[in-house]
Formats: structure tokens, C-alpha cells, sequence
């Protein structure tokens, strides 16, 4: 019997269906890009990208003048369209469309039956193109949230690392499909979480020896070898992915993340707190009981108020909504405005800037500039961008080439600009642009903060 559950749990993760965006995947772009990246992190490979079809400009001119020579047919009126299916009526009825070939249609890559839904895919994609339905961004975003409400201290691990683990322990982690699931932005915004919540420890009837002791730290619990055998590790890709995310992350400022191999290193929460004082039975005086455990939950909820007052969040967060939408009805007409399709994980890091501005300045993100005297206007970059982050303007506009001299300013009629907002640097335009006027280029934290304020 335990065989057969630790088999199941193996091949299958829990993340739930693996759901693939058509409006972001670069490969059903206006100009496709042969992105394979989801395929060649997938363990099990179950991902087939589908074949690129091009059509030729020959071919194009060909079926124009095909049209050109035979006359078209004129479109049926209403009255014949009724004839016809009054005549049909006692015929055999056509087959109904078949619906999965339609969908597949509709998507840049293949998710075969051999997929174990463990996710890493969803943070390989350059474009946020993939996700599971049990566990997106804003499911664990929400966990995460919770989990720091209840001041119980935070934990990731993987589902399979939690195999075993009494219900209540493993009540107090987070359980992700694969920790190689998560993006940089996700551990970033837990490990800043973790880090201002302050959590305070429980220690039972000792617990005047440990009222100082502050735990800020993200705790991931990942028994030994748990990774050995694991089918989302073929290769040790995945444990060298989330591995390479974390140092990524701790370069980024958060160095607060702790591994955890035992379940009993998980803090317990403040009602364990309140019963292993009940259970003290060294006092020996009911009224020196009484008077301990008041004195214990009094210390317990004052620390509560002082490490997060839920109310107070809550308005200032509207109040800093209230502004915002004051900002937004009153735009500066000398600032370029974001125009391009949001991402979840930059909305992550804007919620890390809003309260910590210092963990800005040691990030580095990915976007793409576009060098004005190079375009020509030909609008390939803005076909392969299927974030919707790059438009034409005008070659004398302003608002966005004012600043430059006039030898660097563009030479055509149009050019394209990039809004480095939304941009998530796939690099799809840079690979398509024919003369070389899309670069790769690096944004900073406080350049971050200071472009989504406009």
C-alpha cells in the first residue's frame, strides 16, 4: 500500500494542469521566435514546441494574382442559407468540430500525458507564457501573505520533502510543486517578507530564555537525498536550477534564507505555545501557573501588535492606493506612460520596493532599449513581442527623443520605442530586428521604482 502512494506522489506533483497562454508564447507571435526553453527544462520531456510555419513573400504574390485570375463567388443571401438547411434537414448531420484539435491549434507548444506537473517549466519561460492551475504566482503569493498574518514563522518545501511529515508540522509550510518552480522574483518577495515579520519563537515553559530572540529567516525544509531520486531532478537540473535562483536572490540583498533538514526545526505556533504551558506541571502552585500563563500570552500579543498591525497595514495600503489613483487621473504629459502587458513578477518586486526602497539597489533585471538612429520603422520587433511592450512613434516626438542630439535621432519617418516597464528582456525582438537597433540592456532597482511611477 505505501508503495503505490509513494509512486503516485512521484509522478504526480499536485500543481494541477500545466496552462499555456497563446497570447504571450513567442512562438504564435505575428513574427515567431523559435523559443524552446520550456522543452529543454522539462525532466520528463513532455513539452514539444510546435513547428514554426513561415509563409513566403512568393508565396504570398502567387495567391494574390491565383485570386486575381478566377472570379469570386458571390456570398449566399439569407434565403438561399435557409433552403439549404431545410433541404439538409433530414440528411445526416456533419461530425461536430473536434474542440482539442481546435485548442491545440491555438498553442506554440505541446503538454503530453507524460508530464508530472511539477512546474519548472512555468520558471523557465522568458514571457510568464506558462502556469498551473493550483499553483500560480498568486496562489503562493497569498499562502505567503497568510502564513506571515498568523505569525507562525515561514517555510517553503516540495511536496515530496513533506511526504511523511505530521499534519501538524507540515501545516506550517508552504508546499510548492518544485522548489526549481519558483522564480527569482517569488523567493525574493518570501525571503523580504520573512525578513521584516520578525517572527518570535516559541520555547515552551523556557520561554523567558528565548523572549529576546528575534527569527527573520525564509526556512526552506529539504530532508537529505530527497533530491536524489526525485523525476523532476533528472540530471540534477533541477536542484542546480533553484540552487542558481537562490544565489541570484542572495545577491539581490536577502540573505535570509536558511535550509532546514529536520521537521522539528519548524517553529510551532503560538497555541502549541499555550499548550505546553498548560501541561507544565513543575510549578507545583496552581496560582504561579495562572500568573505564568497570563503573563506568557500578554508577552505573545504584544509582540503581536508590534510585528504586524494588520489595521494599520491595511490603511496605509489604501491610502497609497488613494494616491496612486490621484497620480494616475493627473498624468504628466512629459513622461512616457506604461503601455505594455503586466507582469506578475515585476508587480512582486514593486510590492518589495514599496516597503523596503534599500533592496533596490543591488537589483539588476533584464528589458531591451532600441538604438533611435539604427530603426528604420519596419515594425519586425514590435511582431515579435507578444508582451506588447514596443510601438511606433513618430520620429519627432518629443516626449521620447527631445533629449537626444540630432545626429542620434531617427532618420525615418517612425521608430520604435520600448517600454521598459513591461519589457521582461526575451530578447525575441533583438533576434528578429534586421538592423541591429534592438540591444539587450540592463535595469536597475531605483531605474525600476522611478519608470513605474509614471
Amino acid at each position: 500500500m505505501s508503495e503505490s502512494v509513494d509512486t503516485d506522489i512521484k509522478l504526480d506533483f499536485g500543481s494541477g494542469n500545466v496552462v499555456v497562454l497563446p497570447s504571450r508564447c513567442l512562438r504564435l507571435a505575428d513574427n515567431p521566435t523559435d523559443c524552446d526553453l520550456c522543452a529543454g527544462v522539462c525532466p520528463v520531456g513532455a513539452i514539444t514546441p510546435k513547428e514554426i510555419v513561415r509563409e513566403s513573400a512568393d508565396a504570398e504574390s502567387t495567391d494574390a494574382e491565383s485570386t486575381d485570375a478566377e472570379p469570386q463567388a458571390s456570398e449566399p443571401t439569407f434565403t438561399e442559407l435557409i433552403g439549404t438547411a431545410r433541404a439538409n434537414i433530414n440528411e445526416d448531420a456533419a461530425p461536430p468540430p473536434d474542440i482539442k484539435t481546435t485548442m491545440e491549434q491555438k498553442m506554440g507548444v505541446m503538454i503530453g500525458e507524460d508530464c508530472i506537473h511539477c512546474g519548472i517549466c512555468t520558471a523557465a519561460c522568458p514571457v510568464e507564457s506558462l502556469s498551473t492551475t493550483n499553483h500560480n504566482p498568486k496562489n503562493i503569493e497569498r499562502k505567503v501573505t497568510d502564513m506571515v498574518a498568523k505569525l507562525e514563522g515561514l517555510a517553503l518545501g516540495c511536496s515530496r520533502a513533506l511526504y511523511g511529515v505530521s499534519p501538524r508540522l507540515s501545516q506550517r509550510v508552504i508546499a510548492v510543486p518544485c522548489l526549481a518552480s519558483l522564480s527569482a522574483e517569488m523567493w525574493f518577495y518570501t525571503a523580504a517578507l520573512a525578513r521584516d515579520a520578525q517572527f518570535r519563537p516559541s520555547a515552551g515553559a523556557d520561554t523567558n530564555e528565548h523572549e529576546q530572540k528575534i527569527v527573520s529567516t525564509l526556512r526552506v525544509y529539504l530532508p537529505p537525498l530527497v533530491c536524489d531520486d526525485c523525476p523532476a531532478n533528472t540530471g540534477g537540473c533541477a536542484e542546480s536550477a533553484y540552487l542558481a535562483t537562490i544565489s541570484k536572490v542572495e545577491s539581490w540583498g536577502v540573505e535570509n534564507i536558511e535550509l532546514i533538514s529536520e521537521p522539528d526545526e519548524l517553529d510551532p505556533s503560538r497555541a502549541s505555545r499555550l499548550m505546553s504551558t498548560l501541561g507544565d506541571t513543575t510549578t507545583g502552585d496552581k496560582r504561579e501557573t495562572v500568573a505564568h500563563l497570563a503573563d506568557t500570552l500578554k508577552r505573545s500579543w504584544q509582540s503581536a501588535g508590534v510585528d504586524l498591525t494588520l489595521e494599520q497595514k491595511r490603511k496605509e495600503h489604501l491610502a497609497q492606493k488613494r494616491k496612486q489613483k490621484i497620480n494616475r487621473q493627473m498624468p504628466d504629459q512629459n513622461t512616457p506612460r506604461p503601455f505594455g502587458k503586466k507582469s506578475q513578477n515585476r508587480r512582486l518586486l514593486r510590492l518589495v520596493f514599496d516597503k523596503n526602497k534599500e533592496l533596490a539597489c543591488n537589483v539588476e533585471l533584464l528589458c531591451t532599449t532600441t538604438t533611435a538612429v539604427l530603426c528604420t520603422g519596419c515594425g519586425t520587433c514590435i511582431g515579435a513581442c507578444t508582451l506588447d511592450s514596443r510601438r511606433k512613434v513618430t520620429s519627432n516626438s518629443l516626449l521620447y527623443f527631445g533629449k537626444l542630439l540630432e545626429k542620434d535621432r531617427p532618420q525615418g519617418e517612425m521608430a520604435a520605442i520600448t517600454d521598459r516597464v513591461c519589457c521582461l528582456g526575451c530578447s525575441a525582438c533583438v533576434l528578429q530586428c534586421p538592423t541591429g537597433a534592438c540591444e539587450l540592456d540592463n535595469l536597475t532597482g531605483p531605474e525600476f521604482i522611478n519608470l513605474r511611477q509614471t
